[in-house]
């Protein structure tokens, strides 16, 4: 029926950086809506962004990003932690409330030994839903998303405002 295998066109090209813009940062250029990135920004304030993740591990996978360029947790202030922290408490609701999924993984990966391939501290936060993997992921060995990336920017950015508000915060 395939070939060989499915592909996950441009990923393993962006991966390997071939792809990649020529920037310093690609999350800095992101934050400042340089033309030379793609961009899927939903959301961004004083002190984060909030962004879907170009090559999403479902839909709804988002990177929260602290408008500051650091690269380690620890340099977060207290400041920046708490926005975060309840800035990715808001998309848990915002995410149930629009795809109601089974669970999330909440997640850093810091340094290139750990996995990170950007040096701009980000957060991931990546809706799961109990049984994810079909036939077309096990033999495809890719993964098939079932709604595209615009259809889940629309639907995020119409809402987020009404859950990364302090009226929606002073409820929990």
């Amino acid at each position: 029926m395939f070939e060989n295998w499915l592909r996950a066109l441009g990923k393993l090209e962006y991966v390997q950086g071939k792809d990649r813009p020529n920037v310093e940062c690609i999350l800095c250029s992101v934050r400042d809506n340089d033309e030379r990135v793609v961009s899927l920004k939903i959301y961004d304030d004083d002190i984060l962004f909030i962004s879907l993740n170009l090559y999403p591990y479902n839909p709804g996978h988002l990177l929260i990003v602290p408008n500051r360029h650091i690269i380690q947790f620890t340099d977060l202030s207290k400041q920046e932690l708490q926005h975060i922290t309840r800035t990715i408490q808001g998309l848990q609701h915002l995410l149930d409330d629009l795809y109601n999924p089974k669970g999330y993984n909440i997640g850093i990966n810091q340094g290139r030994d750990a996995g990170a391939s950007i040096e701009h501290l980000h957060f991931h936060l990546v809706p799961r839903y109990g049984s994810e993997l079909g036939y077309i992921d096990i033999v495809g060995k890719t993964r098939v998303l079932p709604e595209g990336l615009e259809s889940v920017r629309q639907k995020l950015t119409q809402r987020i405002k009404n859950y990364l508000n302090t009226k929606f915060y002073e409820q929990f």
